[in-house]
């Protein structure tokens, strides 16, 4: 989970079209009125195709996308298509999440809470910093599932591995032939890009962005590997802004 800048609602989505569909709802709440295209687009567009909650990939060629009400649409219908309620979520968290009453039981909001400061990583799984029973991470944690085994846990397992391998990869073949690196192209480039391959692995827009910047951050080969590219003034601006911008997002592991 990361931290979500709120865009601007759809133009579509007027004052007068929004009490449409409001009232559309209280009178049948059966009638999904926030299934729109513009809805649904607007929302992928705001997390990068992402669930809001686990960041898995979502919307069209992953996994389906269910738009999610914050504040439970059953309880609070006011707030049915009120864009700041709206959120995209994977099938697994919103059937988890269901008409959980955030108003009485507040979990973290990702466009208005900084989930840094209520999580931790551990061994690809979320723990909360508060370990009172009702903190406001661990509710979160429950209510969510996001440490399910099956559907979230081993995923994450499963990109972490591919993206240690390839650091072992890189630095292995980076400290064999160091002193080619600066007059061979072919090997700079397989380093200096796959070093940059991995960093986008933890870019905002990829898949469990938030696990695999704190796996990267975390690993000893990474560290080698910044101190290869630099002792070798390979180290470029692009790389930099990836390893900084991965620093954003990257959670503590304690």
């Amino acid at each position: 989970m990361i931290k979500i800048t709120r865009s601007d609602k759809p133009i579509e989505l007027t004052e007068e079209i929004e009490s449409k569909l409001t009232e559309e709802f209280k009178g049948n709440s059966k009638a999904a009125v926030w299934n729109k295209s513009y809805i649904r687009d607007a929302l992928l567009k705001m997390t990068n195709s992402k669930c809001c909650y686990c960041e898995c990939l979502i919307g069209p060629g992953h996994k389906e996308m269910h738009v999610d009400h914050f504040h439970p649409k059953g309880k609070y219908p006011d707030e049915v298509v009120k864009w700041e309620n709206l959120l995209p979520s994977c099938p697994h968290c919103n059937k988890n999440k269901s008409d959980h009453d955030t108003y009485l039981e507040r979990i973290i909001d990702p466009c208005n809470d900084d989930p840094r400061e209520y999580f931790y990583f551990k061994l690809y799984r979320y723990y909360s910093k508060d370990t009172l029973q009702n903190s406001f991470g661990k509710l979160s944690i429950e209510v969510l599932n996001l440490n399910n085994t099956t559907e979230l846990v081993q995923e994450r397992f499963a990109i972490g591995e591919v993206l240690q391998s390839k650091l072992e990869d890189m630095v292995e073949m980076a400290l064999g032939r160091e002193r080619e690196l600066k007059s061979n192209t072919r090997l700079k480039n397989r380093v200096v890009n796959g070093c940059k391959s991995v960093l986008r692995m933890a870019s905002r827009e990829a898949e469990f962005a938030a696990f695999m910047a704190t796996v990267i951050h975390n690993e000893d080969n990474y560290s080698t590997l910044v101190s290869i590219l630099k002792r070798n003034d390979l180290w470029d601006d692009d790389l930099e802004d990836l390893h900084n911008n991965s620093l954003k997002i990257k959670f503590d592991t304690h």
